[in-house]
């Protein structure tokens, strides 16, 4: 178990570091697919809670991994944010968007978003039990490649609404701006004071966006045994 969760916890890293620094999504799949390979073997890569959840209920992990695999993947997204942070500096468009938005609800537009999040982290899903656990796909060699191409495409497809379709990646892009203005020196300050009052009122925003990405990634765990009652 513990090179399984020093994988999981190596890919989560960079694939949430690529994800708030790379300026192509093209870029992230690139890094996502060669870090499957890598990790697959060992961990099954899984470097998403939402997939280590589908997992579980396809029957392919027990409870105790899934716990121990997010535990892992969260903290490497954590660890992610911190580098992130200190690579990029702060934002000031950034933190102007942010004294802007603390005048809106945090649910504002949260009904397009949840359901681009719902069927992206579904389709991610479901292309992940086909191609990483079916029979009818066993021993491929495409699978990294697949997985990739299904992130890169998925992003093409609702770009506008920039779905993470993964809860570590989410958490790490809620905490690039807090550490960010850290990393810059400017604990104490207004700009800190502002990024961290526009954490706490995204919170429950972020908190149902990763809820609904756990929503997806169990349908389609649910509608793979329903096509495919006999791979167990």
């Amino acid at each position: 178990m513990r090179n399984k969760l020093l994988i999981e916890a190596v890919g989560t890293f960079f694939l949430c570091l690529a994800a708030l620094v790379a300026s192509s999504p093209l870029s992230v799949a690139a890094l996502l697919c060669a870090l499957i390979y890598m990790g697959a073997p060992v961990s099954l890569a899984h470097y998403n809670p939402a997939v280590s959840l589908a997992f579980r209920l396809r029957g392919r992990t027990g409870t105790r991994a899934l716990w121990s695999y997010v535990s892992v993947q969260l903290t490497a997204a954590l660890l992610a944010a911190m580098v992130a942070g200190y690579l990029l500096g702060h934002d000031t468009d950034r933190a102007r968007a942010a004294v802007d938005a603390l005048s809106e609800s945090a649910f504002t537009g949260f009904g397009v978003t949840a359901a681009v999040e719902l069927l992206a982290t579904f389709a991610l899903a479901f292309v992940i039990l086909m191609v990483g656990t079916s029979r009818l796909t066993a021993g491929n060699s495409y699978y990294g490649l697949a997985i990739a191409l299904a992130v890169l495409g998925l992003s093409g497809t609702f770009g506008d609404f920039n779905p993470t379709m993964n809860p570590a990646v989410s958490l790490a892009s809620s905490l690039l701006g807090p550490f960010a203005a850290i990393f810059d020196g400017l604990i104490g300050t207004k700009t800190f004071v502002t990024e961290t009052l526009f954490l706490a009122k995204l919170a429950p925003r972020i908190l149902a966006e990763i809820a609904v990405q756990f929503v997806g990634a169990a349908l389609a765990a649910w509608v793979f045994r329903f096509l495919f009652p006999e791979d167990r």
